[in-house]
């Protein structure tokens, strides 16, 4: 006579994204820091970088980015878990697939904070700024209730360095360039797509992974 044992089959239950932390049901699930960033083609990014490198000799205490890295942030999400990540996603793309591209202009360097003590070197936006405004705006209802939302005013730019934790120094004069340097040229790209990144820290500077890219519509 055969004898059949019946077993007890697991069940495992995945974790609710909308309630589960790892405290709460024993998952611990990765942050990744995020932002969603429109970037100029490379060799926009090369131009504009070999032509600000008498900005870069007239300040020491300068980290400058590197212009494989060259974005215009969009939307700063701060670190979420992976689910609310994969929400980001599919909010997002349900914005952008209605927006068209568009045109975006740098027009000159200038700073955040004050000359003694900057913030940030950046490249101003001139055309698409408004665009670029909108497009964050569209994205607010679908992001703010997955991710939270930034209070301070959008100023779209381009970030090309920031100072040091010891602080840096200028051109003796005490103006931005040295005097007679100009600062007037004008640089223009097609903004066909957006992207999802990831920013991941490291001691030489952020590292910027792409997690999804999502073009726009070209104008009719």
């Amino acid at each position: 006579m055969a004898y059949f044992v019946e077993q007890e089959i697991p069940i495992f239950i995945l974790p609710n994204p909308d309630t589960c932390t790892h405290r709460s049901c024993g998952v611990m699930m990765e942050k990744m820091r995020t932002f969603l960033a429109v970037s100029p083609p490379a060799d926009t990014a090369r131009d504009i970088y070999t032509e600000r490198a008498l900005l870069r000799a007239a300040w020491s205490g300068v980290r400058w980015t590197d212009p494989s890295s060259f974005h215009i942030t969009l939307v700063f999400l701060g670190e979420n878990d992976e689910f609310t990540v994969e929400r980001i996603r599919e909010s997002s793309g349900a914005v952008l697939m209605e927006y068209e591209s568009f045109d975006v202009e740098f027009n000159g360097t200038d700073y955040f904070g004050s000359l003694h003590h900057p913030k940030l070197f950046i490249e101003k936006v001139g055309e698409g700024f408004r665009e670029l405004s909108e497009l964050r705006e569209a994205l607010r209802p679908a992001l703010q209730p997955i991710a939270g939302w930034e209070g301070r005013t959008y100023r779209p730019h381009l970030t090309l360095g920031r100072p040091k934790r010891r602080g840096c120094e200028g051109p003796e004069g005490g103006g931005l360039l040295p005097p007679g340097v100009k600062n007037d040229t004008v640089w223009t790209f097609r903004a066909r797509e957006v992207v999802l990144y990831q920013s991941i820290l490291r001691p030489e500077g952020p590292e910027y992974s792409p997690l999804e890219i999502w073009p726009l519509k070209e104008a009719s």
